[in-house]
């Protein structure tokens, strides 16, 4: 745009040039000068004055408004933070005087707050898939945490400010967010590492890191990338259940943790802040801050959210800073969907075609303008989980109509907690609402979401094996029951799920008792099912947590969490097969899963199948190139075929990645050991036993690196030991009993051979128990049972000499 300079200004004649001015005169001269002056530094900001005095009428014009300015926009960062679980009006800078939040409301002071902003969905992985690609469910496809991927068919902002030269990272506070969901695409880096080993019961839901961790992992990559153009996201899942804000934030919030969380993210967007002003960043980056979700906090009968589509869990907090000092609020109607197209305006690349988003770049220049934008929500929650009517929603600023069994209708203007169902008075509005609905999102009838599905064979094998009978018949025309009808039972399973996570007071006998009487009054509820399952593995019930297993099953038969569990039941019952072909079944549905490949691969060396556990593992890390366990695992296997230089190379690749993981430095200590490092396997020995004391193969070598180097008192120490840390690990058992008899204690001898029998009758030095048995009936007289033992141990060795098993 052409830029318009201000005529001189000045006597047209000099030689009048003296001669006195009226009062009224130079009042306007001076009014003159003073608007000339502010023109300059309007110009000297990249700033057309002169259009800058209305407003622009369309997007086009501010978007060459916004190629005017200074610093360009093609030159400038950009930060997005998104703030998990965040009801906008529990932040100040939305009129919340519970909590400090005075970083958050720093943004908001000098930037832009849309107060109008609704999510497309009140679930973490879906809702970020639509900040991030401009579109609704309907549209992108992830319609739930897990079970969807982001197709790489699909564009997103990281893709497309990484093709214009801005080098991207992302870092996530989720584990739903990992990288097998296809978020990743577009991002140099993607930090989405978790330790899963701190975890009792792993689900999506539970497995995080505190919003510091998070922060420090994304200000350490900023400080390596602060000489280029960049593109940071960071995501802080704090203000999600179970709510734990560490200290101040639980002790000023003692009854409002959910609050304290919220503070507890403000503080950790401070350290954002900082870095930005002291590596002299921010006068050159656009800062947007955006909640992927609200918490309904008990508003309409839900605690949390997921399951209803009101503004408690849909309307989320929305503020953009730019550095070109735009500041205000908005009233319009707005979606998160607009985020996308907004930024690419921002930075002056291109609009993407063909998204459902649109561009709130014209009300930073004017606030009042009323785009008439709507923002589409869904949940399909209920009906995934629960067998229950999916809900779907269209909210236009002040109505918002929800499509269900039963439709609502809420004049929001009158009604901001929609408690006053004004479907029947307004029925006329309503429907120009739900056809809006069709017309953006489609009918909802005939457009299901589809799932990755399993094949009638592989249906028949699972049955075969055990997992599944009939499955339940469920007519996709039926009209399922309206979730509100259901809020009780929903609130209940709320309740037994608290109880359950109540480690301190030991509940969980209650909570199991709570879900069977749920179970009672709905037998549909897979997820009723499945966490009654898990509830009674953790009680060692394992014939109780299979009956529930199946029972999902026989509702949903390609339910991935139970095929899992029961796929982990089966193995550790030994039923090796089933185990296998409900593994091999999850990787049908989800072959992105570097989970179940892993735990198939680890299946695979139990069964001394080793060619097909190293390409198992191989196959995990394709999916989580940071996956160390997988690394530490090759790197066993190598060691068993004696290629020592690979084995440190893997295992030190494993630790590199994940510095305290289990049985590395027990591996390091072999390479060592086989190496004649004796002083450095025992270090390492002990380092991996400080830290995971039940690694009974640990203990052992141990024992026996103490026993060559002459400590005869330290061996059988650890040998003690081991039985009592590690009770599953059979050897340690046979070469204590060997010990004890050759000291005469026949009783004890025969003890610790008949405890190590009872869990190890397989390995190369089982036969050693039953020969201590032989020797202790020998020496007892029993001739009869002494022959009875020789001859176990005999079979047995010959079993292993036509299978020897892997030494991994």
């Amino acid at each position: 745009m052409a830029r318009h300079h201000p005529p001189a200004v000045g006597p047209s004649n000099p030689r009048n040039s003296s001669r006195q001015t009226s009062p009224a005169n130079q009042r306007r001269l001076l009014l003159l000068f003073s608007s000339l002056a502010a023109a300059a530094v309007l110009a000297a900001a990249g700033v057309v004055w002169l259009a800058g005095a209305r407003r622009p009428r369309s997007d086009a014009e501010t978007r060459e408004r916004l190629a005017a300015r200074r610093p360009r926009g093609e030159d400038l960062n950009l930060v997005v933070v998104t703030l998990d679980t965040t009801r906008s009006d529990r932040l100040g800078c939305y009129g919340f005087r519970g909590v400090e939040t005075p970083n958050l409301d720093a943004i908001a002071g000098e930037g832009f707050v849309f107060e109008q902003a609704t999510a497309t969905v009140p679930l973490t992985l879906p809702s970020h898939a639509s900040i991030f690609t401009g579109l609704v469910p309907p549209h992108h496809g992830v319609r739930d945490n897990g079970g969807y991927v982001l197709e790489e068919e699909k564009t997103t902002l990281a893709e497309r400010l990484q093709k214009a030269g801005w080098t991207t990272g992302a870092f996530v506070g989720a584990w739903v967010l990992e990288s097998r969901w296809g978020l990743a695409q577009g991002f140099d880096h993607y930090a989405d590492k978790f330790d899963l080993s701190q975890y009792k019961t792993v689900s999506l839901g539970t497995v995080q890191k505190k919003g510091d961790e998070v922060m420090g992992l994304a200000l350490d990559w900023l400080a390596g990338v602060k000489s280029k153009k960049f593109f940071a996201w960071v995501h802080l899942y704090d203000p999600h259940t179970p709510y734990d804000p560490p200290e101040p934030f639980l002790s000023r919030y003692p009854r409002q943790k959910y609050v304290g969380e919220i503070a507890y993210a403000d503080q950790v967007v401070g350290r954002l802040l900082r870095f930005l002003h002291e590596a002299e960043l921010w006068d050159r980056t656009i800062l947007l801050v955006v909640g992927d979700h609200g918490e309904s906090l008990g508003e309409h009968g839900e605690s949390t959210h997921a399951y209803f589509v009101y503004d408690a869990t849909v309307h989320v907090p929305l503020i953009l800073r730019t550095p070109w000092g735009d500041r205000g609020r908005g009233r319009a109607q707005v979606s998160t969907v607009d985020v996308l197209p907004t930024i690419l305006d921002l930075v002056g690349l291109p609009p993407q075609e063909g998204i459902d988003g649109r561009s709130l770049a014209r009300l930073l220049l004017d606030p009042a303008a009323d785009p008439g934008h709507v923002a589409y929500s869904e949940t399909y929650f209920p009906r995934f989980h629960f067998g229950w009517q999916h809900l779907r929603s269209l909210r236009n600023g002040r109505f918002k109509y929800v499509e269900a069994p039963q439709p609502e209708l809420y004049d929001l203007d009158k009604d901001p907690g929609e408690t006053t169902n004004v479907y029947k008075s307004r029925s006329a509005r309503a429907e120009i609402l739900r056809l809006a609905l069709e017309r953006l999102a489609g009918s909802g009838k005939h457009e299901l979401p589809e799932r990755q599905s399993l094949d009638p064979d592989t249906l028949q094998r699972l049955a075969a094996l055990g997992y599944v009978g009939n499955a339940v018949e469920v007519d996709p025309e039926a009209v399922l029951p309206d979730p509100k009808d259901k809020i009780g039972l929903f609130s209940r399973m709320g309740e037994a799920k608290a109880a359950a996570q109540d480690e301190e007071e030991d509940r969980l006998d209650e909570a199991i008792a709570m879900m069977r009487s749920v179970i009672v009054e709905d037998t549909q509820i897979i997820d009723a099912h499945v966490t009654l399952g898990n509830w009674l593995r953790r009680k060692k019930d394992d014939a109780g947590a299979v009956a529930a297993f199946k029972q999902a099953l026989a509702l949903k038969p390609d339910n991935e969490l139970a095929l899992s569990n029961l796929a982990n039941v089966y193995r550790a019952t030994g039923r090796m097969d089933a185990a296998l072909e409900g593994y091999r079944s999850v990787l049908k549905i989800d072959p992105r899963n570097p989970q179940t490949w892993y735990q198939l691969a680890t299946l695979y060396l139990d069964l001394g199948r080793v060619g097909e556990a190293e390409t198992t593992f191989k196959e995990a890390l394709k999916h989580n190139p940071d996956m160390g366990a997988a690394k530490n695992s090759l790197a066993a296997i190598a060691f068993s075929r004696g290629e020592i230089a690979d084995a440190e190379r893997l295992v030190r690749q494993g630790l590199a990645l994940e510095d305290d993981l289990r049985s590395s430095r027990f591996n390091l200590g072999r390479i060592l050991e086989a190496r004649g490092d004796l002083a450095g396997a025992e270090r390492l020995y002990r380092e991996e036993l400080a830290t995971y004391a039940d690694n009974g193969r640990a203990r052992f070598n141990l024992a026996q690196v103490l026993r060559q180097r002459g400590d005869r008192p330290g061996y059988l120490a650890e040998l003690r030991l081991a039985t009592e840390k590690a009770p599953d690990f059979g050897p340690t058992f046979f070469f204590l009993a060997r010990e004890e008899l050759r000291a005469g204690r026949l009783e004890l001898a025969a003890d610790l051979a008949r405890r190590g029998l009872a869990v190890d009758t397989a390995s190369e030095v089982a036969p050693l128990g039953y020969y201590v048995l032989a020797d202790v009936y020998n020496r007892l007289g029993r001739r009869g049972d002494a022959d009875r033992e020789v001859g176990r141990a005999h079979r047995l060795e010959a079993a292993l000499r036509r299978h020897p098993p892997p030494r991994i």
